[in-house]
């Protein structure tokens, strides 16, 4: 039975199942507190990776939780580090998004964190043109078994090629060619609309000023 993430009929809030809505809803309001790296919780990310022989860096990692439950890690992968998102965006190359697992859950539960990312950080116009990638990217996941404790979700993308979700290093389908899909799911943790801000900053690796020096 295939997953529909994006029903052709409907759009924006519409796209998303009840049930999906709350488990999102709760991903996406964590309050900012846990503003931490990966290896806080003992995961450990290779500082450089290479894609399609281009040399990536970890820009940051950081932590995802639902109220107190920590969910999953993410780190980002970019052929420059930066700590500002707009240069994140702008630079050209591969890039990717990898997730490890702290608890098991469904890929699909991903799936509606993405794509209600998608729509809070898209025009309506923007978001109407992602419709057959989503739905593609709902396809792929629906043949994903429920993901467990330290399984990976990779999110690479190769210019000309497209995105690529790998599970545990396997591709989870074809390649989704349209070239303005990565960044629509890289505003899911970077844009305007983040997640949560705190994750936004540890992906940017940002490190905030010290209470007494920022007051002098």
């Amino acid at each position: 039975m295939t997953l529909n993430l994006v029903a052709p009929a409907r759009v924006g809030r519409r796209l998303l199942c009840a049930a999906g809505v709350g488990f999102a809803a709760a991903l996406m309001a964590t309050p900012g507190a846990h503003a931490q790296s990966a290896d806080t919780v003992g995961v450990h990310y290779t500082p450089a990776i290479k894609v399609e022989g281009t040399p990536l860096t970890l820009n940051g990692t950081g932590i995802s939780y639902r109220a107190v439950a920590k969910l999953y890690t993410v780190g980002l992968y970019v052929p420059q580090k930066s700590t500002k998102a707009e240069v994140i965006f702008s630079t050209g190359g591969p890039k990717e998004l990898r997730f490890v697992m702290l608890q098991g859950m469904r890929v699909d539960e991903i799936g509606k964190v993405i794509t209600k990312g998608i729509e809070s950080n898209s025009s309506r116009e923007e978001f109407f043109r992602l419709i057959p990638a989503i739905r593609t990217m709902g396809e792929q996941f629906s043949r994903i078994r429920r993901m467990n404790a330290n399984d990976t979700l990779s999110v690479e993308y190769v210019p000309k090629r497209g995105t690529m979700f790998y599970v545990n290093g396997s591709p989870a389908g074809l390649p989704i060619a349209d070239p303005t899909f990565f960044p629509a799911i890289l505003r899911v943790w970077l844009g305007v609309n983040p997640t949560t801000q705190d994750l936004k900053d540890a992906l940017l690796d940002h490190r905030a000023a010290p209470v007494l020096e920022a007051l002098l």
